[in-house]
């Protein structure tokens, strides 16, 4: 009788998943957001996000983290990303405030999200990994005593720059909290549009964070960052298809709003992303 019981609910948490009924990431914001308006403190971002429903947000760099992480906590908003420089040459390759940081958000469910420049690389060449693998293993080692998760970020230009080079070295570096991440905005300009789907199918074993923003679709690698990253639901780009992919194939961290650039008032422009995520997750849900 145990052993009927049991699979009963092995298949009803089985069903559960194969409709879609559980995919309901974590959603947060970057801070890059108020980046273009004056108008509001932290503070008053920290609210907004939270108002809107925002899981939490993305800190741009260690500057006035402590002041953050104090507002933050007061409002009960997470940390979930932290962007951080790596520059692979440097005999210092990050800055030296990261390591009494790390400590700081002990077991707080942060992820540092890392932007890997090179000056003796070009973008995607893997004879960087040389010089990448071992810094950001002894960077992971340490993280992983203060339960710190480490995310390795695409970005255009940069020397990673692509998906699947966040997955090489996810792969190389070999550590339980290092992981890739799928960029959409970058993913279109710079990869192969007719390619995403692959890659990101390919990458989601590997992926501790996805970022996405509404987009126009079409020639991708030609077009300006005012068409690749817009309010989520506007543009062309079909992003709950991404979504789909990501719930159809048992992803299951974070996703992150992109904001790089947008014009308008924050609160308008959050709120109307918000609501587009939330018809997203309910679709996701239902279908």
């Amino acid at each position: 009788m145990r052993s009927v019981i049991v699979s009963f609910f092995i298949v009803f948490a089985l069903s559960i998943n194969l409709c879609g009924q559980r995919f309901d990431p974590d959603f947060f914001c970057f801070e890059d957001a108020f980046l273009l308006t004056g108008n509001y403190t932290f503070e008053d971002q920290a609210s907004i996000l939270n108002q809107l429903g925002f899981d939490g947000i993305e800190l741009e760099g260690l500057e006035n983290s402590g002041e953050k992480l104090e507002i933050m906590d007061r409002l009960n908003l997470p940390v979930s990303m932290v962007y951080i420089q790596i520059d692979l040459e440097k005999e210092e390759p990050y800055d030296p405030k990261l390591v009494d940081f790390i400590r700081k958000v002990r077991d707080r469910g942060v992820t540092l999200w890392l932007h890997i420049h090179s000056v003796q690389f070009k973008p995607s060449d893997p004879e960087g990994d040389r010089l990448c693998v071992p810094v950001i293993q002894k960077l992971a080692d340490l993280a992983q005593q203060y339960n710190v998760k480490i995310a390795l970020y695409p970005h255009s230009r940069f020397w990673l720059e692509k998906v699947e080079d966040s997955v090489r070295l996810t792969e190389k570096i070999n550590r339980k909290n290092v992981g890739a991440v799928f960029n959409l905005c970058h993913f279109l300009k710079t990869d192969d549009r007719n390619k995403l789907e692959e890659k990101l199918i390919n990458s989601i074993p590997y992926l501790a964070a996805v970022s996405i923003n509404g987009a126009d679709d079409g020639m991708t690698n030609e077009m300006e960052w005012d068409r690749l990253i817009q309010p989520l639901g506007e543009g062309s780009f079909d992003v709950l298809s991404v979504l789909m992919l990501l719930r159809d194939n048992n992803y299951r961290g974070p996703v992150g709003l992109q904001c790089y650039n947008i014009a308008g008032d924050p609160a308008e422009f959050l709120a109307r992303s918000m609501k587009t995520w939330n018809s997203y997750i309910k679709e996701l849900s239902e279908n």
